[in-house]
């Protein structure tokens, strides 16, 4: 009879194992939503590839000194547990909805937005939106990021980056979260959509209008055909944490938010060459459960 321990997240079993906990048998099966990865990454860092998960254990076999790090300081721009709303602009409504996460959410009609941060927005901050398409046979959610709040109520600007839901790319009464991942200083986008199937990329490299202010002040907006509900809006900020060592043949179980490409890699190099073999391509392998 092999045994594993039960508490290991990263253990790798099959139905000949048996869980075992403080020396003591315990019943268990695997979760059904886990898997594994792989990430190369050399002398810049390297964003983990996604995957939903709750945690991760990543095993460095390089030979190599690896930096780990979490990519993000995680704000809430709204949850809508508050009834009411007076930090929200534009023409539209907003009033107390249902929740999609936490106490309360919110149901927009029109166009409203909210100022995200008044600080310079760094490259590879992120900005998310969870929403619920509504039930009818047409409607339309532009769902966008702006570098002010003047540019949303200007005839024909463009925004930094936007997404519009509609009947034709996604489903009527269905949740679904848009991620917009921005890059300021080459004025560039990229755009997700997570659904009942997972994430899919709606674009890459999109060009948007990211002003001169380095975003300070930038908003999100919602302009909704029909009245849709909102909960709720997370601004992921991109800052540079000091790095965590993974020393060679280590292996280091991590804690995610809500996905293991919250997590960066970066190659530091070896002692045996004095570090200055930091530019080799390098792969480490992990295991996520979901």
């Amino acid at each position: 009879m092999n045994t594993v321990n039960y508490n290991d997240t990263g253990a790798v079993t099959d139905s000949t194992y048996v869980g075992v906990d403080n020396n003591r048998l315990v019943v268990t099966t695997r979760p059904e939503d886990y898997g594994t990865f792989a990430v190369t990454t050399e002398d810049t860092y390297t964003t983990i590839p996604f995957a939903k998960a709750r945690s991760f254990r990543i095993n460095n076999l390089t030979g190599k000194m690896v930096g780990i790090r979490r990519r993000h300081n995680k704000f809430i721009v709204d949850n809508f547990d508050d009834t009411a709303f007076p930090n929200w602009d534009g023409a539209g409504t907003i009033e107390s909805g249902v929740d999609l996460e936490g106490v309360r959410g919110a149901s927009v009609t029109g166009l409203k937005y909210k100022v995200i941060t008044t600080e310079v927005m760094n490259d590879d901050s992120e900005v998310e939106v969870t929403f619920k398409t509504p039930v009818t046979s047409s409607y339309s959610i532009k769902i966008g990021v702006w570098d002010s709040g003047t540019r949303v109520t200007t005839p024909g600007a463009s925004a930094s980056a936007i997404f519009d839901a509609n009947e034709g790319n996604t489903s009527v009464g269905t949740i679904y979260k848009v991620v917009f991942r921005l890059r300021k200083s080459v004025s560039k986008a990229d755009v997700f959509l997570e659904g009942p199937n997972g994430r899919e990329v709606i674009s890459e490299d999109i060009d948007g209008q990211f002003g001169i202010n380095d975003m300070q002040n930038s908003v999100v907006s919602i302009d909704a055909s029909v009245k849709t509900v909102v909960d709720p809006i997370i601004y992921q900020q991109k800052v540079n944490f000091t790095h965590e060592l993974m020393f060679s043949t280590s292996s280091y179980t991590f804690p995610c938010q809500d996905n293991i490409s919250e997590y960066e890699v970066i190659n530091l190099g070896s002692d045996a060459l004095n570090y200055s073999d930091n530019t080799d391509n390098i792969t480490l392998t992990g295991f996520y459960v979901a």
